[in-house]
């Protein structure tokens, strides 16, 4: 019985990043087999799982609702999961926007509406760009996520969401400023890559806080996301991703994993 399975994430939910997923996790499970506990590596479309005792830690990666469903009855059989199923699905945007408003978490001013909205949101008249997401799951294509300006704009994208099948879709208000990409690991790993200047030590310490806050809300332990810090200078989050590649910071990301799965294992051994 291996000591950890970890689970990769199927091609579909990494466009056109699917070696820089994998590399993540295979980096973890290097890292772990090191150390001589037994890894094993699952590609989430095989057709067999297998049958896990309690003392298997699961670290996953997977998105699709066929691993999902089958990491769920592992869940129930008492297996950890390295992110639970649920926090996995609270990173569909719709969970993602009503866990976040119920938390007092900092965004940007964000409606969730069907795609066949009759009517739009007022503060969109004000606004300075829109973000129209679909709202089911992360963007599996450019179009899935989209900025626009004006109602007309926003019901074409809608209209196109509609046509695709997608029943909700998610509106947010275009935050000016500097966009800053984030990688967490509980709280006990945190990087920032901001594109652009360099972030003063407040502003830093703030979006840590705001990030971890929103992980939080979604019940993450191994996330990564964007943020805008506006002309204010105030951080906004943009967006919160179950398991990130952390290409940036992938060695320092893949030690600190590896550091919080032997926690874990350690309650269950």
């Amino acid at each position: 019985m291996p000591d950890f399975v970890c689970v990769l994430r199927e091609p579909e939910f990494s466009p056109g990043k699917a070696e820089d997923d994998a590399a993540i996790l295979l980096g973890v499970a290097g890292l772990l087999r090191r150390e001589q506990y037994a890894v094993d590596v699952l590609d989430p479309r095989t057709r067999r799982w297998p049958d896990l005792a309690r003392r298997t830690v699961v670290l996953s990666m997977a998105q699709g609702e066929k691993a999902l469903a089958q990491l769920q009855d592992w869940e129930r059989r008492g297996v950890r999961v390295i992110n639970s199923v649920a926090a996995v699905r609270n990173c569909h945007r719709v969970r993602t926007v009503t866990l976040w408003q119920q938390a007092g978490c900092s965004f940007p001013q964000t409606a969730i509406v069907p795609t066949r909205v009759a009517t739009l949101p007022q503060w969109l008249a004000d606004a300075r760009g829109v973000w129209v997401k679909r709202g089911d799951v992360h963007a599996m294509a450019s179009e899935d996520v989209q900025l626009v300006a004006g109602a007309h704009r926003v019901r074409q994208v809608l209209d196109r969401f509609h046509s695709r099948g997608i029943a909700l879709a998610v509106l947010q208000r275009h935050v000016p400023g500097q966009t800053v990409k984030f990688y967490g690991v509980t709280d006990r790993f945190f990087f920032v890559a901001a594109q652009g200047d360099a972030l003063s030590v407040a502003v830093e310490r703030e979006l840590t806080q705001i990030a971890r806050h929103g992980a939080a809300a979604l019940g993450l332990e191994v996330f990564g996301g964007d943020c805008v810090v506006d002309e204010s200078g105030r951080c906004q989050l943009i967006d919160l991703n179950d398991w990130p590649s952390y290409a940036p910071c992938r060695q320092a990301a893949a030690e600190a994993i590896a550091a919080y799965a032997r926690t874990e294992k350690a309650k269950v051994a």
